[in-house]
């Protein structure tokens, strides 16, 4: 049997992933990146007091020092990757990494110029947010992220079943009503650019739609499951039996 050590500063083990959440008070379905049940291994939750979605949404760079320190605090745990359940957490992105020393992908954007180097550089790139209004060229360029594919950003702030449940934390939503507003945004965007390569979903409320994305659209879909998953296999591979 194994010998193990006591991990200072750890209340439990094994945990996969460590995920930051904002100050909100949201119904989390499976598929969400706060339900854990979305994923095949533990994950552990930590929120950032305070963080509020409209605060994170419109840029909070007073709180950098307090995400940094409640990732600090997961690694304590003993997680072997950092994430967080907003996209826009992405603008912690630089504080977080540098203040742990495990892997760090904050913000489901993060995956772009993997999904623009699968395309041909003049295939648009869909991006579908919680809010259009603040994910901008700009929020992208400060962060760092940069591809040569035309972004086409579209918002979900004002369908009415979203806005209802998300921004306006009416404590409760009606999937099956998101999911014909997502698909919708989607078939808008395609009816405008047809040559779109791909979907990229950014809110981590939204991983519940991808499979009806991808089958309205017939593209491949990326959202924040899809990046977490790829940290969590990056950090535990699995062993291989040698055959003989």
């Amino acid at each position: 049997m194994a010998t193990y050590s006591v991990n200072p500063g750890s209340r439990s083990g094994g945990h996969a992933i460590g995920i930051l959440q904002l100050d909100c008070l949201l119904p989390f379905i499976p598929g969400d990146v706060d339900n854990a049940s979305t994923y095949r291994y533990p994950v552990i939750y930590k929120a950032v007091p305070g963080l509020t979605t409209a605060a994170c949404l419109s840029g909070a760079p007073e709180f950098a020092s307090q995400v940094a320190a409640a990732a600090v605090e997961l690694e304590k745990q003993g997680v072997r990757g950092i994430s967080s359940d907003c996209g826009f957490m992405l603008q912690f992105q630089d504080a977080v990494r540098e203040a742990v020393r495990i892997p760090v992908a904050m913000s489901s954007l993060l995956q772009l110029p993997t999904v623009a180097a699968m395309l041909a550089p003049t295939q648009p790139i869909a991006v579908i947010t919680a809010d259009s209004s603040n994910l901008t060229p700009d929020f992208l360029a400060r962060a760092g992220i940069g591809v040569p594919n035309p972004l086409v950003i579209r918002g979900l702030q004002d369908r009415p079943e979203f806005k209802r449940a998300v921004f306006d934390e009416a404590g409760g939503i009606d999937s099956d009503l998101v999911t014909e507003e997502v698909v919708a945004v989607t078939r808008e965007i395609m009816a405008e650019h047809p040559d779109v390569g791909a979907v990229l979903l950014e809110c981590s409320m939204t991983p519940p739609y991808a499979k009806a994305v991808q089958d309205a659209v017939g593209l491949p879909v990326f959202d924040f499951v899809t990046m977490i998953n790829q940290l969590e296999a990056a950090t535990r591979p699995p062993a291989y039996a040698h055959l003989q």
